[in-house]
């Protein structure tokens, strides 16, 4: 088979045998299937309540609400901005222009990203932990009981999901072979569980809704840029 032919076949291979798919499928669904199994959710919460007093003590804090929400907020819309404007500008720039490709996946990867999110909040009626009344709000239940028309906005993470989407960094790097491109990985892995955990200390979210925020970022960050591979190859 000609080196042709075998690169044509590999750009036909089901996607299902790529590891970047695969291996982070796996480690999700383990993932969920270990918090659920061993309660891991209602542990989590039940120990940072406990550490709090056994009341929301961060919620309305200075640091965990103004400077890692509110201003942590504006800081995602500011390099979202930016991210749109370089985007833009490799329109015309020369010195831009060949990672026009690259940028215009890194928007559609994170916008697609926050989109998926912000569309799960508000279709899925999940509790956050202070709509509980095992953590002083007032609803019976759990953190997988659904509440049509009583909640809204708790699942999955989406403050967390402002840093998890940096992880289209990292295929943005491995599109263009630069040099470590697991570096590119290090904007996610610090801000996206600074996020969560902020949200979580503020009882806003349990530590599932972070797992599947990762999972959609990961997942369509991947998409994008094998989409744009396959065309690229064609």
């Amino acid at each position: 088979m000609t080196s042709d032919r075998l690169r044509l076949v590999r750009s036909h291979m089901p996607t299902i045998n790529r590891p970047f798919l695969v291996y982070p499928g796996l480690a999700f669904i383990t993932g969920l299937v270990v918090i659920r199994a061993f309660d891991i959710d209602r542990l989590w919460a039940d120990w940072l309540y406990g550490v709090e007093g056994g009341h929301w003590a961060l919620r309305h804090a200075w640091l965990t609400s103004q400077v890692l929400h509110d201003d942590g907020q504006r800081f995602s819309i500011a390099w979202g901005v930016a991210l749109l404007v370089l985007t833009a500008m490799s329109c015309w720039h020369t010195r831009l222009r060949p990672w026009r490709r690259g940028l215009v996946c890194l928007c559609a990867a994170v916008l697609t990203s926050l989109l998926l999110v912000s569309l799960s909040k508000h279709l899925l009626a999940l509790p956050c932990p202070w709509d509980l009344q095992r953590y002083g709000g007032d609803l019976a239940g759990s953190a997988y009981t659904l509440y049509p028309g009583d909640v809204g906005g708790c699942f999955p993470a989406g403050h967390a999901a402002g840093g998890y989407c940096l992880v289209a960094l990292y295929f943005f790097a491995r599109h263009y072979h630069l040099q470590r491109p697991w570096l590119w990985l290090l904007p996610a892995v610090f801000i996206g569980p600074l996020y969560g955990l902020t949200q979580q200390l503020r009882g806003a979210h349990f530590l599932s809704h972070d797992l599947v925020s990762i999972a959609l970022c990961w997942f369509v960050s991947y998409a994008v840029f094998a989409f744009a591979e396959v065309c690229r190859r064609h």
